[in-house]
């Protein structure tokens, strides 16, 4: 699903980013509410356990890759109106929708299956090394999907996937992922936004640093 979504709406469709990014979100997101629907999930529930703890590992594994994006090299930047566009649909929707399918998701049907949550700690441990398998799964599948990561710089997005799927793993809370990825997309929006790393697709954006 994440390989067809970026493949067909990002790269063969060209359709303009923001309005790529619209369709993305609704073809993920009726995924995810299939996925729910058809499998009892209460998202509420799971999405409140040890919430607290997924807010703070969250943000500050965010604040860790937020930092890598800073010290890259910048690009022509976003102001007034277009920044505060941005910011919100680029950096807030676009990267929450992007964390709960390349990290909730895994963790959630991972952590489920194993019937994790009263299981001795060896099967936590267990599901929690599947539930990363299968993140860097998603992560290269949705990457694929743009033709300037059929190549070696696939390795990038799983290098921050690895980093990223930690606050999710800890505290065993499936937003917890998704608060650090959208804080990566945010900073990624402030300071390089026509980067040729974070916020795909790339289409032979401008990449001078200033």
């Amino acid at each position: 699903m994440s390989f067809l979504a970026a493949a067909v709406f990002g790269d063969l469709l060209t359709l303009p980013v923001d309005l790529y990014y619209l369709t993305y979100c609704v073809v993920i997101l009726g995924f995810l509410g299939m996925y729910a629907r058809g499998t009892g999930l209460d998202v509420r529930a799971w999405a409140s356990r040890r919430l607290g703890w997924g807010i703070v590992l969250g943000l500050a594994v965010g604040a860790l890759v937020a930092m890598n994006v800073l010290q890259r090299p910048g690009t022509e930047r976003f102001t007034g109106a277009m920044l505060v566009w941005a910011v919100f649909w680029r950096g807030l929707v676009y990267g929450a929708v992007d964390g709960l399918l390349l990290f909730a998701f895994p963790w959630i049907v991972t952590w489920r299956a194993f019937g994790a949550e009263s299981a001795p700690w060896g099967r936590k441990v267990s599901a929690g090394v599947t539930a990363w398998l299968l993140t860097l799964f998603a992560t290269t599948a949705y990457h694929l999907g743009y033709a300037d990561f059929r190549s070696r710089k696939i390795v990038q997005p799983n290098i921050g996937s690895t980093i990223m799927v930690v606050p999710t793993l800890i505290a065993a809370n499936p937003v917890a992922s998704p608060i650090a990825h959208v804080v990566m997309h945010i900073a990624a929006v402030l300071h390089s936004p026509h980067t040729e790393l974070f916020l795909p697709p790339h289409r032979g954006m401008p990449q001078e640093g200033l």
